[in-house]
């Protein structure tokens, strides 16, 4: 058993080198064999849908992509059923519905945005301090207040009646998330992109710019730096 634990705990490390590089494939597969001598290790069922829902980013096709996120997502789902009251595990579960939903038809799309928003606001309960967590609730709020016309019309008809969602609680979310984490570029650029909806230019240009003077530190950094510039472009 002590070899076991040992072996184990080498491949975490393993795989939390390559997770800080971005190399997901390599840090999916040191987990996956870490995961082998502790199947219920809801710690590593986290950190293994995190790498699937951001190989998503680099799959050459659709199909692929769906297939990615799904198994980010039912992933997600299994460290919740063993780390119910994990906040970082209630956001894992977020993200990848929200990955996956963005692969998926209009009706699951909407499904699965109630997820993002359950599991979200959940994790804020569990930890008022989560940066995270409510960032991820202010983007579902942007989402929603911002939908297209035809993804109203099926909103609506997941719903019954849209869900409250309005810009200003986005950035209300949003600029909390900041305070708590101020180092973070994806924060600022999506509060840059929610004060720009809400009609707030001044400040929306405050967040793009700094936005783009901080480091990149996830996967999704370099996409929210790209709508970033697009954004001040636009202004």
């Amino acid at each position: 058993m002590v070899a076991s634990v040992h072996a184990a705990g080498d491949w975490i490390e393993q795989g939390d080198s390559f997770d800080r590089k971005f190399q997901s494939t390599e840090a999916l597969a040191a987990y996956q064999k870490a995961l082998a001598e502790n199947p219920n290790d809801a710690d590593l069922l986290r950190k293994i849908s995190k790498q699937y829902v951001e190989m998503v980013l680099d799959a050459p096709s659709k199909k692929e992509k769906l297939r990615l996120a799904q198994l980010g997502y039912d992933t997600a789902l299994q460290a919740k059923k063993l780390a119910p009251n994990d906040p970082q595990t209630r956001i894992t579960v977020a993200i990848a519905a929200g990955r996956l939903a963005y692969y998926s038809e209009p009706r699951r799309r909407l499904e699965l945005s109630s997820v993002v928003k359950s599991e979200s606001a959940e994790s804020v309960r569990l930890d008022p301090r989560f940066a995270l967590g409510w960032h991820v609730l202010g983007r579902w709020n942007y989402e929603i207040a911002n939908l297209n016309s035809v993804l109203r019309v099926v909103a609506e008809a997941v719903y019954g009646k849209l869900p409250p969602a309005t810009n200003e609680e986005a950035i209300r979310h949003m600029a909390k998330a900041v305070e708590l984490e101020p180092g973070n570029s994806l924060f600022h650029a999506e509060l840059g992109r929610a004060y720009l909806a809400a009609g707030r230019k001044d400040e929306a240009k405050r967040e793009l710019q700094k936005s783009l003077t901080l480091p990149r530190r996830s996967r999704d950094d370099a996409g929210a730096q790209d709508r970033a510039k697009q954004a001040l472009r636009g202004l």
